[in-house]
């Protein structure tokens, strides 16, 4: 067991302790520079103490090294204890989660060293016994993480796009009157999915005839019920924002207004779609009336619209005169109730339809003599017999289909039926127009079309339901009130049926904070808006430049440590002609005052910021330094965590990281590029559960910029610019936190470490090709008699694998060139040795590949170390 300094949970003694319960030797070392004795069984690095990240990066890289010395080295694990995001709200660790792209590269290289990481839960004796109990079942499984006694392993997995982006689950602070919020629901329509979101918008101006107006109280009519269901019927398909009415303070009005101002306490009503859900709304000030004296907003808006509906649908529509009868259906609810008080008020006798007993006895116990079930068509009958066979003057409908068509033929000669529904126009019913023959009329109450073709009639109707409600001769309706901060528990009060009266949203007041959900730009790239490229003066960098300049970025601000790239002129005149100023700031952003330099240059516009800084320092893991680490970790890592902090408190729509499959797939050759790449994409995860957009690509090789231009001729496919940066759009639309883009080629990625394909990490890419391919046939060897036959199998079988390994048919592979001509470097002489072992059974060194260094000369040494059959050599 390897303890770090600062583990103060003991985890390295703890687990040791229960490994030797189980009948197992464990010693705890707490030298972390000192390579454990290779003669011991496993050797555990537990990750829970307080190393510095790169500390630790170095120290695991150093053991992983030594492993490599050995033919048959101890199994490796590595244990953590909550430092890898596996479920939602998990921590996330950047400085251990730097280890999974070392130990990925380790399974391509070191397959002997057979590393694990195990990451455990709370800690606790229950969760110790499951890491303990993974330890010694020593599984195939290369990454494991245990929560609450479940186990879960890591699999990498394709993960395609949505049809559409989902909603933004960060959350801000906004301040009731000053900041910019509105009520909104969610495309796939259901209520519990209501939330307030911020808009990011300044506060609108009133135009001409219009007043702006801060909410206070508006009503949920049935009509927003239907908008955040997604089912509100238009003629263009297109639904309305949510609110129809509202009551609030006047903030500022419009050209031509002249009998409201600001401070006056106003209700409206909303026709043109707009919406009143909202921190503040745009009314027009002809549908705007000063609230009456001594009534309040709450109080009095549920009753104002719902009030015209009533007046203008039985006085204005029906005529309806004293001592006429009216049938109202759904008599309970909001409309209903204010009909029945109507057509009080003008003298009429109402008969009352409602859905449940309860509602039933409400309108019976408030007057309403004749109360019968409108969820059946036995009402019919039912009036019929109340009037006597007559039927009614008047109906006022909300039924559909048959129920509809049975209240149609309740009408007495001359009756008027009202239809305030909009169902079976939408999906236009079918009457029979016999009905109407003596002398009956439909009509179809639109009070949008009413207001915007007849707004003296409309208003008037406003202006006369006022004054009955100041008089007293129409009362405030009965009305839930709910905060608008729950404002799904209002909206799903009324859906459920079981509401008398309405339900009212009341606002928070001026000043107090509340919670929000961040806003979604309409565009990744804000028009207008400042931007950051750190690597930006060449490769990607430039053509990230070319994007947001081409997607209407105002001001670009460039980061590099050296000069511009040949042709980064082109690049810039081409950003210049867009009309986006650029700006070069010249220093190594892994120094904090670089980093600070380049948010300065942006401005107070800075909306992003793009981290695409790289410095490559391959090698295999054999001469994989602390200096070659150290050079690729700080100008990903340490760039980063400085441009985190530079920006602290900033508005930022999103930072990006550009990171490498690298450090999903485990290149061969690239263990310290894998190790920035993970820490950066934990990093993203941990930034994104601050609520700070953040997201780190993996990506894959880009075909015409950048450092993997020579892919393509490699055979990878490769990744258009275009492309790429549609991609990229994508993936910041979809608010993804840490993805891979790449062509996952198997047979090309692994041609040189064919063993990686059978890494259970990989176990859901596998295609069925890779899935079945062949083992190669060990070639015996030592069986053979030495001589000119056995000298030409062995020289054939080395070049049939160095073929193999470079991609090339075996005639293309001459015997007596030197390997470096033929192609291979230090990484490839490592995959040489592992296949050389796999094929002829032969343990080789890569120097001594290089001691040898022909096809033709390292088979005659592989020859003389053979012997004779049954030999000792």
């Amino acid at each position: 067991m390897v303890g770090e300094p600062g583990d103060h949970d003991g985890v390295a003694e703890r687990v040791a302790a229960a490994l030797s319960g189980s009948g197992l030797r464990a010693a705890v070392h707490r030298d972390t520079s000192a390579v454990p004795d290779p003669g011991a069984a496993a050797v555990v690095w537990c990750a829970t103490g307080d190393l510095d990240d790169l500390d630790r990066v170095t120290k695991v890289t150093a053991l992983v090294r030594e492993h490599g010395r050995h033919g048959s080295p101890p199994r490796l694990w590595l244990v953590s204890r909550n430092a890898r995001p596996v479920l939602d709200g998990d921590p996330v660790d950047p400085g251990v989660c730097a280890l999974r792209g070392l130990l990925r590269v380790a399974a391509v290289e070191q397959p002997q060293s057979a590393v694990s990481w195990v990451d455990g839960d709370t800690g606790t004796a229950e969760d110790l016994a499951d890491v303990v109990a993974e330890l010694v079942a020593g599984t195939p499984e290369t990454e494991v993480a245990w929560r609450a006694g479940q186990r879960y392993v890591a699999r990498m997995a394709r993960a395609p796009l949505a049809a559409r982006p989902p909603r933004t689950t960060r959350e801000v602070d906004a301040v009731v009157g000053e900041d910019e919020f509105v009520l909104r629901p969610d495309e796939d329509g259901g209520l519990d999915l209501l939330r307030l979101v911020a808009t990011g918008e300044p506060l609108p101006a009133p135009g001409a005839g219009q007043v702006l107006l801060r909410p206070e109280a508006c009503t949920v009519h049935f009509r927003e019920i239907l908008v955040a269901l997604g089912i509100y019927p238009t003629d263009d398909g297109t639904l309305p924002a949510l609110g129809s009415d509202a009551a609030g303070v006047v903030l500022a009005v419009g050209d031509g207004v002249e009998d409201l101002e600001p401070g006056d306490l106003v209700t409206t009503v909303i026709t043109d779609g707009s919406g009143s859900m909202a921190s503040h709304c745009l009314a027009r000030a002809d549908l705007t009336a000063r609230i009456p004296d001594g009534f309040d907003p709450v109080d009095i808006v549920p009753s104002v619209l719902t009030y015209i509906t009533a007046w203008h649908s039985l006085h204005d529509l029906a005529r309806l005169r004293a001592g006429e009868t009216v049938l109202v259906h759904s008599a309970a609810g909001g409309t209903g109730l204010a009909a029945i008080e109507v057509a009080r008020l003008l003298g009429a006798a109402v008969i009352g339809t409602a859905g449940t007993e309860a509602k039933r006895r409400h309108l019976r116990e408030h007057g309403v003599e004749h109360v019968f079930d409108s969820r059946g068509l036995d009402f019919a009958e039912q009036v019929l017999e109340a009037t006597g066979g007559r039927g009614v003057d008047v109906v006022l409908n909300s039924l559909t289909g048959a129920a509809m068509r049975a209240s149609l033929d309740l009408l007495a000669p001359g009756g008027r039926f009202v239809e305030i529904g909009k169902r079976d126009l939408y999906d236009g019913a079918r009457v029979d127009l016999g009905k109407f023959r003596h002398g009956n009329t439909y009509t179809a109450l639109d009070l949008v079309l009413t207001a915007n073709e007849q707004p003296v009639v409309f208003r008037a109707a406003m202006l006369r339901v006022l004054a009955e409600i100041a008089a007293g001769r129409l009362p405030l309706l009965p009305s839930a009130v709910v905060p608008l901060t729950e404002a799904a528990e209002a909206f799903k009060q009324l859906a459920s049926g079981d509401l008398i009266g309405r339900v009212t949203l009341a606002f928070p007041p001026v000043g107090q904070r509340v919670h929000v959900h961040a806003p979604t730009p309409e565009h990744v790239v804000r028009s207008g808006a400042a931007y950051i490229v750190t690597g930006g003066t060449r490769g990607l960098g430039l053509e990230a430049a070319r994007w947001l300049a081409g997607a209407g970025a105002g001001r670009v601000v460039l980061g590099g440590r050296g000069d511009l790239a040949p042709g980064a002129g082109a690049v810039l005149d081409a950003i210049a002609a867009t009309g986006c100023a650029v700006e070069v700031v010249r220093g190594d952003v892994a120094d904090p005052e670089t980093a600070r330099r380049l948010v300065t240059a942006a401005g107070n516009d800075l909306r992003g910021v793009l981290h695409t800084t790289v410095v490559l320092d391959d090698a295999p893991l054999n001469a994989m330094t602390e200096g070659r680490l150290a050079r690729v970790w700080h100008p990903k890592v340490t760039g980063l965590v400085n441009l985190h902090h530079a920006t602290e408190g900033l508005p930022l729509d999103w930072l990006v990281v550009f990171s490498s499959m690298s450090a999903m797939l485990g290149n061969a050759g690239q263990a310290n590029y894998a190790a920035a790449g993970s820490w950066v994409d934990a990093f993203a995860r941990w930034r994104h559960d601050q609520g700070l957009p953040t997201l780190s690509v993996n990506w894959g090789a880009w075909g015409e910029a950048g450092r993997a231009t020579d892919f393509a001729a490699r055979g990878f496919d490769t990744i258009s610019t275009a492309d790429g940066f549609a991609a990229l759009t994508a993936l910041l639309r979809h608010q993804r936190v840490n993805t891979g883009v790449f062509d996952y080629q198997p047979e090309l990625l692994f041609r040189a470490f064919p063993h990686a394909l059978d890494n259970p990490l990989l176990a859901g890419l596998r295609t069925g090709e890779a899935s079945h391919r062949e083992a190669t046939s060990t070639l015996d060897l030592r069986n053979e008699q030495p001589g000119p036959a056995r000298g030409r199998m062995v020289q054939d079988a080395v070049v049939h694998t160095l073929a193999a390994l470079l991609g090339t048919q075996p005639d293309a592979v001459a015997a007596h060139a030197k390997f470096t001509d033929l192609g291979l470097d230090s990484l490839l002489a490592v995959a040489f040795t592992r296949r050389l072992h796999v094929d002829l059974d032969i343990a080789l060194t890569p120097a001594e590949v290089w001691a040898h260094p022909s096809p033709a000369e390292l088979a005659d040494h592989i020859d003389s170390s053979l012997g004779t059959p049954g030999g000792n050599g």
